[in-house]
């Protein structure tokens, strides 16, 4: 970290929000805007049983990602996930565990599409957004997963009404009249009498949704000197469709949870849904999550891999467009950060809900976008990005904490010029980090020019500098209404820079921070 002025940013503004300790932790992450999905992606109704697994899959990926998740739920488009008891995974901190988990599943879920639907062309990114509730004991985490398959039930036999009849040719308004005000005996009576329909023999994934844990079986380990197989039970990730709201499937998985008394209409009462404070300036700050392993796999150049950082640019700026309340981003190497306005109610100011639905509808972008940088290049491994937020209440504050990223962005960058030029030169990576030990700014221009014949000033501005994303108008469009007077209407796009970011250039972009409407 580069020793500035600008640090204090970070320490005295960033939350450290942690769950509390002896509590089990549920991340439930939630598709956004599915209802959008799944109509330009043709999903079947009232359910799509390729869309299901592949939402499986997903939760499948989590657990044999992440060890502390011990079991999760799915229906539809939700997936809660439960952290064991004494997990410090991320040491609690929320917005990591948040940011993470959702960017992973984003990831499974885009990388597997093709698995599901090889004749359906992913048509817009996906994303999903996500929350942490804590529960103080087993009981309570026993009653939130009878909740949700209490609400899978309900809104399946409710769905499966609504479609029979729209498919039967009522209008979607006069199947809902026909269905207010009904039991589920009703529901069951209508689809016996108009559809021939025993709507206890429907796939039990729809009905009871789907349940994700660790099963104990039987593997063979090895082969004995006699040929005979050596077995030990081993656990396995399962997905089965089973009744989780009585005590028999606990009863016969208590590795997983143990038995509780039932009663799940308070559950959520235990929901954290912390507010960021008004008025403030909310910068989100995504990272790659080990990145360093990442561009080894995908053999990114070194120290900068001029695709790679377009990519991360491309993502950005489509970050904005979905995003109108972003005002700016400022990105390097695998880190970007989104400034939006202080006047922002986007999610009400819900830090969970604004962390996860940026961290992975970021992910689904950069995913999205592999194929046209990189087009010789498979994506060998799931990319994932982590966030945090800060708030700033003062705008000046936020040109220091643009600042401060843009001097660890030259740090950064001179450090790796020079220690990657040593490498290529022959130098073993530990020493090129002992020469390097102590040295200064002038130091490492010096090494480069003597060394190398390199001005590290002439180096490309979007590896000295990184980029900054903004809107700027283009064009005003004055149109004739009816003959009378002409309209004018603004058009903005948005622009990628690779410029410093000191005062002058504030003076000379003023609307970037007050045209926030």
């Amino acid at each position: 970290m580069a020793n500035s002025e600008y640090e204090y940013v970070k320490r005295e503004f960033e939350f450290d929000r942690r769950l509390p300790p002896s509590n089990w932790s549920v991340v439930r992450i939630d598709g956004c805007h599915f209802h959008r999905f799944s109509k330009i992606h043709a999903f079947e109704k009232p359910n799509d049983e390729n869309a299901l697994r592949l939402m499986n899959t997903c939760a499948t990926a989590m657990l044999e990602k992440f060890p502390d998740i011990v079991f999760a739920y799915g229906v539809s488009d939700e997936y809660s996930f439960v952290f064991r008891e004494e997990t410090e995974f991320y040491h609690r901190r929320e917005s990591k565990i948040l940011s993470l988990c959702v960017s992973y599943f984003t990831s499974v879920y885009v990388m597997k599409w093709k698995d599901f639907f090889p004749n359906k062309e992913l048509k817009e990114p996906p994303y999903f957004d996500a929350r942490a509730i804590c529960y103080p004991n087993l009981k309570t985490i026993r009653d939130y997963l009878a909740w949700r398959q209490v609400d899978c039930h309900i809104n399946n036999q409710y769905n499966t009404c609504f479609w029979m009849l729209v498919k039967s040719g009522k209008s979607e308004q006069e199947a809902q009249l026909v269905l207010k005000g009904t039991f589920a005996k009703d529901k069951n009576e209508l689809l016996a009498q108009q559809f021939q329909i025993n709507y206890d023999d429907e796939p039990a994934m729809f009905r009871k949704g789907s349940s994700v844990y660790r099963e104990k079986v039987e593997t063979t380990v090895k082969i004995d000197d006699y040929g005979n197989p050596i077995k030990r039970p081993r656990l396995k990730v399962t997905v089965a469709h089973i009744d989780i709201i009585g005590p028999e499937f606990w009863e016969n998985h208590q590795h997983i949870l143990r038995e509780g008394k039932f009663m799940h209409e308070f559950v959520k009462k235990f929901g954290n849904d912390r507010m960021l404070p008004p008025c403030n300036w909310i910068v989100v700050r995504i990272n790659g999550c080990q990145f360093d392993q990442f561009s080894m796999i995908h053999s990114f150049d070194k120290p900068n891999d001029e695709t790679a950082l377009r990519l991360m640019d491309a993502s950005a700026s489509l970050m904005m467009e979905q995003y109108p309340d972003i005002v700016f981003g400022y990105g390097f190497s695998n880190e970007y950060s989104f400034v939006f306005h202080d006047k922002t109610e986007l999610y009400q100011r819900q830090e969970s809900l604004i962390l996860s639905s940026c961290s992975s509808y970021f992910t689904s972008l950069y995913m999205k976008k592999w194929k046209e940088f990189f087009p010789d290049k498979e994506l060998k491994q799931t990319p994932r990005f982590e966030a945090e937020a800060l708030c700033y209440p003062k705008l000046k504050i936020v040109c220091e904490y643009l600042s401060w990223r843009q001097a660890e962005c030259h740090a950064g960058n001179q450090y790796n010029t020079c220690f990657w030029m040593l490498v290529k030169s022959g130098k073993g990576e530990r020493e090129a980090h002992e020469i390097l030990k102590g040295t200064l700014s002038k130091d490492k221009n010096e090494l480069l020019f003597q060394q190398f014949q390199m001005n590290y000033n002439n180096e490309p501005a979007l590896f000295r500098k990184g980029s900054c994303i903004y809107r700027r108008k283009v064009e005003e469009l004055a149109e004739a209404e009816g003959g009378g007077d002409g309209t004018t209407r603004e058009q903005w796009d948005v622009k990628v820079d690779h410029v410093d970011l000191g005062p002058g250039f504030w003076r000379k972009h003023p609307w970037i921070m007050t045209n926030c409407n």
